[in-house]
């Protein structure tokens, strides 16, 4: 078998003794002490240069500043597209406004100074991301010395724009400084942004924008007169029958009268009394006539001329608690009275239904104000004011007898969705037919005083002597004008009253 030579490299005699030369000192003590030795200097110098070294000349240069960039979107498609690259950028382009100009320039060869944004800076458009674009620079800073003005932005700093161009402000003008004298601009005014924060110049006084209110539309004050002439009560049939009072339940014969009730909510007044006295109410603590429901009767004609007859049945006097001898009229917040209707089945009338009641009653009450003040929602005011109404009334509030004019209503009304909390109240006809209390929403939902009083309206109406809902009515245009002068009042506000 052949075998392949291998050349070998050949180290000349001289070298040979050369390099065993200086293995033999690498091997002496001497030697590897002294190479010890001369590490340990360099080291502690090295420790030493870097302990006495100061920090400012560590560095060896100045760290370049790190832009996060905003980028406009692809004109080809709505897809932003982000680069990594960081770059040393040049100095930062300053803009000053032109009343933040260095004093030594003169501006009074431009008077008509506009404040205009720096060009390139992106102005926001319909779908929130900013573009591109391009504005011309104003004739007054194009005067000045080419070094005094800021060179052409570069396109790292136009996409690192996150602010918009220019914000217009309608209506607000800040006040100037007394040596520009600008245009009034009725428009708006433009008020330019620039990429760095600038310190407000001392005594710039920039008013509060404000918000006109929109006017409320008025409300047409309703009389007698202008309601239909064809306000009766029916005479015979059953029309409110018992089965519209099935929800309101039969007092027992352990519950307290009227005055006692209302001996124990004497320093109670607000929530608290409402919650008391609605418990009274749905526990059937009230007198036995308020179930006897008596029907209305309002004849007109629909949006297509057609005769409409509609029937609403109404309690005969307001809410109260006891019995038929031994009552007190309570007047509730919007939210107890809403409570009370409807585990009744029952709602609140419009301010026209509070008006058609006055003028099918039987007996009609004139009012009787007392003295207003803070007492005028205590307990012991409404308590007096009952007695007052009772000696006007003088028994009238018995089975069959529709008396009025002698407490303002709780009423449904639209202004109640722009009115969120509050409750709307209406009423206290005089003898000549008008009400004292126009329509009104200024009180609190919870309020209530001596002079409230809540009217319950059964759900269930007759249409040309067919039973239908009362809530269709009014939010059907073609018949929401015989029982509200307001228009349709929807299933909407309804809900809102019942929230409050």
């Amino acid at each position: 078998m052949m075998q392949a030579n291998t050349p070998k490299l050949e180290i000349p005699e001289n070298l040979k003794i050369r390099f065993s030369g200086l293995a033999a000192l690498t091997r002496k003590p001497r030697f590897v002490a002294a190479a010890l030795g001369f590490a340990a200097v360099n080291a502690a110098a090295a420790v030493t240069i870097l302990l006495w070294t100061p920090e400012t000349q560590l560095s060896t240069g100045a760290v370049p500043p790190v832009t996060v960039s905003r980028l406009t979107p692809s004109p080809a498609s709505n897809r932003v597209i982000l680069d990594t690259v960081v770059r040393r950028l040049p100095r930062a382009q300053t803009w000053h406004p032109p009343h933040q100009l260095p004093t030594q320039r003169v501006h009074a060869s431009a008077p008509d100074l506009s404040r205009a944004a720096p060009a390139g800076l992106s102005a926001p458009r319909a779908d929130g991301l900013p573009q591109a674009d391009t504005q011309p620079v104003p004739q007054a800073l194009a005067a000045l010395p080419p070094s005094s003005i800021s060179p052409e932005p570069q396109p790292e700093v136009l996409n690192a724009s996150l602010m918009p161009r220019i914000a217009t402000i309608a209506g607000v003008r800040p006040r100037m400084r007394p040596e520009f004298d600008l245009t009034d601009v009725t428009d708006g005014t433009q008020v330019a942004v620039s990429l760095r924060p600038m310190a407000r110049p001392e005594g710039l006084k920039v008013p509060e924008p404000r918000i006109a209110a929109a006017p409320e539309t008025a409300v047409p004050e309703t009389t007698l007169a202008s309601l239909p002439r064809s306000i009766e009560r029916p005479v015979g049939g059953a029309v409110c029958n018992t089965r519209l009072t099935r929800a309101m339940p039969n007092r027992k014969g352990s519950a307290k009268g009227g005055k006692s009730v209302m001996s124990g909510l004497m320093r109670v007044s607000g929530t608290e009394r409402d919650r008391r006295v609605a418990g009274e109410l749905m526990a059937g603590n009230m007198p036995s006539f308020l179930q006897d429901l008596v029907p209305v009767e309002v004849s007109g004609r629909a949006r297509d001329g057609a005769g409409v007859k509609i029937t609403f049945c109404v309690t005969p006097d307001y809410l109260a608690v006891g019995n038929n001898r031994d009552f007190v009229r309570v007047p509730m917040g919007l939210p107890a009275a809403m409570q009370v209707a409807g585990r009744f089945d029952m709602m609140l009338p419009t301010r026209r239904m509070v008006d058609q009641i006055y003028r099918a009653s039987d007996k009609r009450v004139a009012p009787s104000p007392m003295k207003p003040g803070p007492q005028m929602s205590s307990t012991d005011y409404l308590v007096r004011h009952n007695a007052t109404v009772e000696t006007q009334v003088r028994g009238a509030s018995v089975a069959g007898h529709l008396i009025a004019g002698h407490k303002k209503d709780l009423v449904l009304t639209n202004r109640l969705n722009k009115n969120r909390g509050r409750v709307a109240i209406y009423g206290w006809h005089r003898t000549n037919g008008k009400a004292i209390q126009p329509l009104s929403t200024v009180h609190g939902a919870t309020y209530a005083d001596y002079s409230h009083g809540v009217r319950l309206v059964s759900q269930t109406a007759y249409l040309n002597g067919r039973p239908v809902r009362l809530a269709d009515l009014m939010a059907d245009p073609d018949f929401a004008s015989l029982i509200s002068d307001e228009g349709p009042i929807r299933a909407a506000q309804l809900r809102v009253a019942s929230a409050n």
